[in-house]
Order: structure tokens, then sequence, then C-alpha cells
């Protein structure tokens, strides 16, 4: 065969692998021939119905109007799933109110699509979870959910639900990718931490312009727990970027990096431990609004309540009405709705029970508000 024939053959190959790629996906570590590889989520929608049929058989893909639904309002039809029976093993639930919420609105969508959800309190405990787990495969539901305690810790059980059969929904908290296939419902944390940090980096330039050195506490919420490191890896990275951006360098210092548990009560007792060895903090960069709860109090008892910037995480009603405020030092907070995640993982499970592909990643909205855009979501009878 002549050199220019086997150019046109390679060509030619080229082409069909290119075409078979966009057709039909790519295979990658979170994903299996049973999902799809592709992330729904607030910055991707598809004009096309709920539910596409392709020839491999149901693909769901969120319509605009369910992206844009309110996060007390359900999803899909009443008693659309009537009779299925769910099984959800939840980390923990006392003592956050974010963790409460979620599962308020998982059971509350359930109850509404018709489907008996029983939830499993593992009580920060990977051991219990563990059984936890095992214990609902036993009971051979139609599908699970699992919010994990520890990404690689709860590989195990993850297995013997694969080895069940039964399909899987991954909320909130990040599943290693040993444990595929599954659905991951959550927000984009690390580009919601570059908002935040980012934000908080504009505020304190707008404020006190260019500062040789900007002393910080890193609050992060939980060791080797890569949603924590996502939000910690974002917010830093926004700081950074704005301070590159604008000035070709960066001013940033961390005096202090310390973990919470995701709890208030922690919170407040590392920021002030380490205002105790950094007085001249400057600002605090905290993972989730549970934890920036903790930060205002501490600040609160020290009098220093807006004298030091801070961004987080969630946009819970309280943080949202220290924004408005403007009197306790939060310049800004990023939607990670619980509550969104609680409904949209039940909706997931549901799908896949019924053999209807569902994506291997569903990113829930995420916007950042700030004292220019918090009055449009503040709402002061809001459970959350």
């Amino acid at each position: 065969m002549g050199v220019e024939m086997k150019k046109k053959m390679i060509s030619l190959l080229v082409c069909i692998i290119v075409i078979s790629a966009v057709l039909f996906g790519c295979s990658g570590p979170g994903s299996s021939t049973s999902k799809t590889n592709e992330t729904a989520g607030s910055n991707e929608t598809k004009d096309t119905d709920t539910i596409s049929k392709t020839s491999s058989g149901e693909v769901f893909a969120a319509t605009p109007e369910q992206l844009a639904l309110l996060p007390e309002e359900m999803i899909g039809t009443e008693n659309e799933f009537e009779g299925l029976k769910i099984g959800f093993s939840q980390r923990n639930i006392a003592g956050s109110e974010w963790w409460e919420q979620l599962v308020r609105l998982a059971k509350e969508e359930a109850k509404y699509l018709g489907i008996e959800l029983t939830v499993y309190d593992a009580g920060n405990d990977l051991t219990k979870q563990l059984a936890d787990i095992e214990t609902i495969v036993n009971l051979k539901p139609d599908a699970i959910i699992i919010n994990p305690y520890h990404s690689t810790g709860v590989l195990p059980a993850v297995k013997k639900v694969h080895e069940a059969n039964i399909p899987l929904t991954v909320v909130n908290c990040a599943l290693d990718a040993e444990g595929s296939p599954f659905t991951f419902v959550s927000c984009d944390v690390e580009n919601s931490g570059y908002q935040s940090g980012y934000q908080l980096a504009k505020d304190y330039d707008e404020k006190y312009g260019w500062q040789d050195e900007v002393q910080a506490l890193v609050l992060s919420a939980a060791a080797q727990e890569e949603e924590s490191d996502l939000r910690r890896w974002g917010q830093l990275a926004g700081f950074n970027d704005y301070m590159l951006e604008k000035y070709g360098k960066s001013n940033l210092d961390i005096v202090a990096y310390r973990y919470y548990n995701w709890q208030p009560e922690p919170a407040m007792n590392e920021t002030l431990d380490a205002l105790q060895s950094n007085p001249d903090i400057d600002i605090i960069f905290c993972a989730c609004d549970g934890g920036a709860q903790g930060v205002v109090a501490a600040l609160d008892s020290v009098g220093k309540s807006g004298d030091i910037l801070m961004t987080s995480i969630d946009a819970r009603k309280t943080v949202l009405e220290w924004i408005k405020n403007g009197d306790k030092g939060v310049v800004a907070t990023v939607a990670n709705d619980p509550r969104m995640m609680g409904k949209w993982a039940v909706y997931m499970a549901a799908l896949q029970s019924g053999g209807i592909t569902t994506p291997s990643t569903f990113y829930v909205p995420n916007q950042c508000y700030t004292k220019d855009n918090v009055d449009e979501v503040y709402d002061s009878n809001s459970q959350y």
C-alpha cells in the first residue's frame, strides 16, 4: 500500500473514532456502561425532554425547568414511583442543620413520589455506616443512596451493593472512583470554593487596597476528605487568582490551618485558639456556613466582629442575613443547598431503579451571594 493511501486510511480511522466518541461518550473512572459520563447541573442544560429515548434505552437529562425549581419544590409527578423502596445511609444527622435539611427534603421527595425511604444514621462512625449499608443490602431495596463518611472507607460495603446489583446514588460527599458505577449528586464544590475565595479577595482589595501581607486562617472541614479538600483548593485558588490578575502577585499568608469536622462549636474553638497565636489575622476561609456560625460566635466573644473579613459556602439563611446586614464581616457565601441535593438524590435513585441511565455526576446550582445580590434569595421564613 502506498504512503498516500496509508495516510487516507489513517485519516478515515481517526474520523470514525471521533464520531463514535461524540455519539456514545467516553468511559471514565466515575462511569460505566450503565451510566453516562456527562455532568448535568446549573451551568449545563439540555433542550431535550426529561427522558430522551436512545438506542441503548432511556437516558435522563434535567430540563431547564427542573433545574430552576425552588429548593422546596418537588421533582417529577406525584406517586410517579409508587411502591418503590429505597435505603439511605446518611453519614450523620445530629448537630448539623445542613444534614438535617438534606434528609428532610429526601423524605419529602420520597413521600411525594410514593417511595418508601428508610434512613440510617451512621453518627459519624465508619464502622456503623459499613454495617448500615450491609443491612440495607440484605433488605434488597430497589435502590440505595449513600452519603459517605469516608470516600474510601465505605468501599468494602459499596462492593456488596454492586454484587447485589442494586443501583447506587451517592450524595453530597464524594465516593472514590473505585466504587463505580454510581451517580454522584452534589454541587461543583471546587468551583463553589473558587467563587467564594475570589469574592473575598475582591472585597478585601476594595476595602484596603494592596497590602504586602494578608494573614489568613483556613478552616477546612475534615482531614483527608475530598469534599473538604476541593472546597479549600477552590477558595485558595480564587483568592490568589484575583490578586494575580490585578497585581501580578499574591499577598496571601496562611498563618493558621485548622479542621472543625463541619460543626459550629469546633469551628468556634479553633478560631479562638488561632486568634490567640495570631491576633492579627485579616481574613478567614471557612468551608461551610456551619463553620461560619462558629467563627462569628468566636469573633463576637472577643469583640472582633466585622473587623475580620470572611467567606463561606452553603448560603444558609443566617449567613445570608449577615451578608445583608454587613455587620459580621461575612462578604460571600455560595449556594450548596442540601435540600436540592436531598430531593435530587431520591429522584435519581428512583430513575435508576427503573433502568434509566442517569449522569455519573449531577451538579445542583451554586450561585455566589454577596451584598449586591443577597436580597434576591434571602427569605426570613426559610427553614434553611
